[in-house]
């Protein structure tokens, strides 16, 4: 009996810290909550991926959309192509090295994003008023159910991919994220 027990609550502590690393699913967006959170720093990143297609044609691997929440408050949106940006297309005549990016609700329109970690990061950027571009963006994000961004990347000439977006208002709100 008493070795059963054993197997039994071993088994539960190794199910339970099984699914602590796992991400829980909201829609599209996975929730990602890194080990070690502390009640005074708590950080929760929600991510969704996307295949992404050239336009030229193909396809190529996936793209992945962060939003990023610390201690309650969106902190961050970051966009990571499936491939690296062209260097051709980053002015480093700013503070930071910045990239245009179209979004398929304004195809017109471009806007200014930070280009971090060697070309595979970015982030909306303002110099004067960085929450406010962040604000902005999530409500464009969370206001789709799709959207698509097209960036200049290495392999092709450009490359547009499109991301499920529905839902994230209320993966926001079941983290306890507000902006």
């Amino acid at each position: 009996m008493k070795k059963s027990a054993k197997a039994i609550i071993l088994s539960l502590v190794l199910t339970a810290t099984g699914f602590a690393e796992t991400p829980v699913q909201l829609g599209a967006w996975s929730v990602v909550a890194p080990k070690g959170n502390h009640a005074g720093d708590r950080v929760v990143m929600l991510q969704t991926t996307s295949q992404t297609e050239s336009l030229n044609g193909g396809e190529t691997p996936a793209a992945k959309l962060d939003v990023i929440c610390r201690n309650g408050k969106l902190s961050a949106i970051a966009l990571e192509p499936a491939g690296a940006i062209r260097k051709a297309a980053i002015s480093f005549t700013g503070t930071v090295p910045t990239t245009r990016v179209a979004a398929n609700d304004q195809t017109d329109q471009f806007d200014t994003w930070a280009v971090t970690d060697g070309g595979r990061t970015l982030t909306p950027y303002s110099e004067a008023f960085q929450g406010k571009a962040t604000a902005h963006w999530i409500e464009r994000i969370s206001g789709t159910q799709k959207l698509s961004f097209q960036v200049e990347a290495n392999t092709q000439s450009s490359l547009q991919t499109t991301f499920e977006t529905g839902q994230l208002s209320e993966a926001l709100f079941s983290v306890g994220c507000s902006y």
